[in-house]
């Protein structure tokens, strides 16, 4: 090699390929929704899994607190805080999908316009106590990757839907935005 040619690195796709080996996909997924017996919500609908188009894994943060007694600032931890996570649902003709998230909201704060009724706050284990949002991440032979279980989920907020006469090629939507205690997952 003379002083002016440059060494070729030696990249090539197929080495790249080997290298990384298989990747995880984002398509490759379920989400199921647990309800317990006895929630004052109504029965969940049964093709939720289905209708779940687009979800998130969650994520979470640990808090901390600058100790700056002398020296370089020492972030110290305190807590954790848990992200709210936000799913995508596919509405059927009937949106029972939208009514029973609808539901929800109502049975924790109450809307109705009765003096005596409206706005009341009902008690955390009547709205999402033992609720469970699991998510799986499966591989492409459908064995499961990781499992996130969200205890205590409950919706803290429904997107509107769009009605639009462009629209023709598409399907009815919305997003629900979800909170919960904690998660915990496992990795099979």
């Amino acid at each position: 090699m003379s002083s002016t040619e440059k060494p070729v690195p030696d990249f090539t796709i197929s080495k790249l390929r080997a290298t990384i080996g298989a990747v995880a996909r984002p398509n490759l997924w379920e989400a199921e929704l647990y309800i317990p017996q006895g929630s004052l919500l109504k029965t969940k609908p049964e093709s939720f899994k289905f209708r779940c188009e687009k979800a998130e894994i969650p994520g979470r943060t640990i808090a901390t607190v600058d100790d700056t007694g002398s020296g370089p600032t020492l972030k110290l931890p305190y807590d954790v805080t848990y992200n709210d996570i936000e799913i995508t649902i596919i509405c059927s003709t009937d949106m029972i999908e939208r009514e029973y998230f609808e539901n929800w909201i109502d049975t924790i704060i109450n809307p109705s316009s009765e003096a005596k009724k409206g706005g009341l706050l009902n008690y955390y284990s009547q709205y999402a106590r033992g609720n469970e949002l699991n998510l799986r991440q499966v591989d492409e032979a459908g064995e499961t990757l990781l499992t996130y279980y969200l205890r205590d989920v409950y919706p803290i907020q429904i997107s509107p839907m769009n009605l639009s006469w462009e629209e023709t090629n598409t399907y009815q939507r919305f997003n629900v935005t979800m909170t919960y205690r904690y998660y915990e997952y496992t990795k099979s």
